[in-house]
């Protein structure tokens, strides 16, 4: 029998290899079902065509990292390939052209609506670095796709929120016993959530913790990213587990409380890092050398100021300053190391989901290289696999 989920959504052919998780920087795009139609034709922002499989990935697509590095040379800056979600990094991208020359690069950013396309122009060549979330990476792992973790960027972008009106206790124990009520009244807890990103996976988890089997006993509703805001306030849905950028804008307005932020003790803190094709990491370890250096003192520069991080913020960001704000103090914290750990927690994690087909935590340390910025930082590999 179908899921809650499931039933809430027809999955598109390339979806049943992986129950289609809606991407995690679809985010940032304009809508999850328009994403859908985009990756069935093969077709991405900067124009190239998807010609191989297209594999699920999940999560705001960001990154950034730590310091040190190489001094330009004397010929042309090399430039490199960095795909990311339209919107996302808004204080890399301001701060990366001050520093990309001393490391004799040029960033080339290539704006992608949905992670999808990114692993995917990643893997075909296309582009150099590209951003994941710890689904990626084990997504990745289990289709065969040769890539390595170089550097992390940090987490704290799962929150569950409830919408006005709907008196939603904060304490796990009523919270259980609220959504149990509503099922034997025959009303189940309605729950936002776009099928198959990573806070799908965190609502099904957090869920089950509480003693709540989130399949049965609430109705999930797959709803895009950008459109949960919206529908919290039209009271389409009694709560939504959502990026914490979307949970603010709804707190903001008034149209939503906090009930959960999903992030540090029992629920981790390694949501995104930075990946690159083993093959370049290998051919060109000079290059790669170069880029992490760039990114981790990019990302030296505001990774503990959350003062620099809002101001970097919005000279690239629409949103509203209060939002902006309430990401960057109170949800998203950022560090250059990886928590392996937290890495290996989601590839048990989704094996227990039945989302992938086997436990790939033995595996992770693979695909993991963190030599690059162990260089830039003057750190070791093993002071920089945890945080």
């Amino acid at each position: 029998m179908q899921g809650a989920a499931e039933r809430a959504c027809v999955l598109p052919l390339e979806s049943r290899l992986l129950q289609r998780p809606a991407d995690f920087d679809a985010a940032l795009s304009c809508g999850a079902s328009n994403d859908q139609r985009e990756l069935a034709k093969g077709k991405r922002l900067t124009g190239a065509r998807i010609t191989r499989r297209t594999v699920w990935l999940s999560s705001f697509s960001l990154a950034a990292i730590g310091a040190g590095g190489f001094p330009s040379t004397a010929r042309g800056d090399d430039a490199v390939r960095y795909g990311t979600v339209i919107g996302a990094l808004g204080a890399l991208r301001t701060v990366l052209p001050s520093i990309e020359k001393k490391y004799g690069l040029k960033f080339d950013m290539k704006d992608f609506r949905d992670a999808t396309s990114c692993l995917l122009a990643l893997e075909q060549g296309e582009l150099d670095l590209t951003n994941a979330t710890s689904q990626h990476l084990v997504r990745a792992i289990s289709e065969g796709i040769d890539v390595v973790w170089i550097s992390g960027w940090g987490g704290g972008y799962n929150v569950l929120v409830a919408r006005r009106g709907f008196d939603a206790p904060t304490a796990d124990a009523s919270l259980k016993d609220a959504i149990l009520a509503r099922k034997r009244q025959g009303k189940p807890v309605t729950i936002g959530v776009p099928t198959g990103s990573m806070q799908h996976a965190k609502l099904l988890l957090y869920m089950k913790s509480i003693g709540i089997d989130g399949e049965h006993d609430t109705q999930i509703v797959n709803i895009p990213f950008p459109n949960l805001p919206r529908a919290l306030e039209a009271g389409q849905v009694d709560m939504a587990m959502t990026l914490c950028i979307f949970g603010a804008i709804a707190i903001d307005k008034g149209d939503a409380k906090l009930v959960r932020h999903l992030y540090g003790e029992g629920w981790g803190k390694q949501e995104i890092g930075f990946i690159v094709t083993r093959k370049l990491a290998r051919s060109k370890p000079t290059l790669v050398q170069r880029i992490v250096s760039s990114l981790a003192q990019a990302m030296d520069t505001f990774m503990g100021n959350a003062d620099l991080r809002i101001e970097l913020e919005r000279k690239y960001s629409r949103l509203p300053d209060a939002v902006i704000a309430m990401q960057e103090r109170q949800f998203v914290k950022y560090n250059y190391r990886t928590n392996v750990a937290d890495l290996k927690a989601m590839a048990r994690e989704l094996r227990d989901l039945g989302w992938v087909k086997e436990d790939y935590s033995n595996r992770v340390d693979k695909y993991i290289d963190l030599t690059f910025l162990a260089k830039a930082t003057g750190q070791s590999a093993a002071q920089l696999s945890t945080w």
